[in-house]
Order: C-alpha cells, then sequence, then structure tokens
C-alpha cells in the first residue's frame, strides 16, 4: 500500500506542478495579449491625433482660400468700377449708353 500511496502523492505532485506552469504560461499569454492591445490603442490614439492635426491644416487652408476669394472679389468689382469710369471719360457714347442720356434725343 505505501507503493500505491507514494505513486499517487508524486502523481499529486507532478499534477500541481503542471497546473502552477500552466498558469504561468497562461499569465504570460495574458499580459502578452494586455501589452498589445495597450500599444494598440496608443498607436490608435497617434493616428487620431495626426488625423486631427491633417483636419486642422485643411481647415486653415479653407479658412484662407474664402479670405482670398473675397478679396479676389472685392479686387475683380473695384477694377470693374474703374474700367466703367475710364470707359466713360474715353468714350462719351459709351456714358450716354449707360446712363440713358442717349434716348433719342439730341443735344447741340
Amino acid at each position: 500500500m505505501a507503493f500505491g500511496k507514494k505513486t499517487t502523492s508524486s502523481s499529486s505532485h507532478d499534477i500541481l506542478r503542471e497546473k502552477q506552469q500552466e498558469i504561468n504560461r497562461l499569465e504570460r499569454q495574458a499580459d502578452d495579449a494586455v501589452e498589445i492591445v495597450t500599444r494598440t490603442i496608443s498607436r490608435l490614439e497617434l493616428i487620431n491625433q495626426q488625423i486631427d492635426d491633417g483636419m486642422t491644416e485643411i481647415d486653415t487652408y479653407m479658412a484662407d482660400l474664402v479670405k482670398t476669394q473675397e478679396t479676389m472679389s472685392t479686387q475683380r468689382q473695384n477694377n470693374a468700377a474703374i474700367i466703367s469710369n475710364f470707359s466713360k471719360l474715353l468714350n462719351p457714347h459709351y456714358a450716354e449708353e449707360t446712363t440713358g442720356a442717349g434716348d433719342g434725343e439730341t443735344t447741340e
């Protein structure tokens, strides 16, 4: 009977050691998995920051484009007014046509 007890005790000890090794292995795997997830989260946060930076840059460019377009439009209107005024000076008939003074009446 002592022989059977010794085998059972040795067998229990082997099972316990195997389970301890298994739990150690599983803990390492869990730690590795957590590390992978943590690194992934950090990388995604960095990517999102880069996206935010890019969007801010685009917003700035868009605002600058709108300002430039408004300035160009204002300048175009000013140029059109100057063209009209100079044309009136150089061509009196043009002035009559645009002001309505040339509606068939003759001026002497």
